[in-house]
């Protein structure tokens, strides 16, 4: 198999490569070690060429400057003043609902449609008896004719 040569893997650890040529070449990677040794002395020659970071604590105190300090937590309040008038508004639209007397007749409809109910079962249980009773006539009635003969 052909080796590459350090420029060929900089181009490749550069990303300068369009994507079969890259996978070629890690491909390759796994079978030469010539070239595996080529690739780690073209990495170190390309982190040489990054910018250095400054010394980690200043860099780390940098950042934590920048950031906002945390907040204060002021929602409990704000939840117990929102729940306080949650109950207000639902005491006070329960009061307004008894005085228009929309209650009332909310338990008017609600025993009309508790006769209704009843009503239906009782006719439905009449006609099924009813029923019965005239199956059970028609048996006694057959019985009887087949005495008489």
């Amino acid at each position: 198999m052909k080796h590459m040569t350090l420029d060929n893997w900089l181009q490749y650890v550069q990303d300068n490569l369009d994507e079969q040529t890259r996978v070629e070449y890690e491909n390759h990677l796994y079978s030469c070690d010539d070239c595996l040794e080529l690739y780690l002395q073209a990495v170190e020659v390309n982190e040489a060429q990054m910018p250095s970071l400054p010394a980690p604590t200043d860099f780390t105190d940098a950042i934590m400057k920048q950031i906002d300090p945390p907040a204060k937590k002021k929602k409990p309040e704000i939840r117990r003043k929102q729940t306080f008038i949650h109950y207000a508004l639902a005491a006070a639209m329960t009061l307004l609902l008894m005085s228009t007397g929309v209650f009332s007749q909310l338990m008017n409809v609600a025993s009309e449609f508790e006769k209704q109910e009843h009503e239906q079962e009782q006719s439905f249980v009449h006609a099924f008896l009813n029923n019965s009773i005239s199956i059970i006539d028609q048996f006694e009635h057959n019985l009887n004719k087949g005495d008489d003969k």
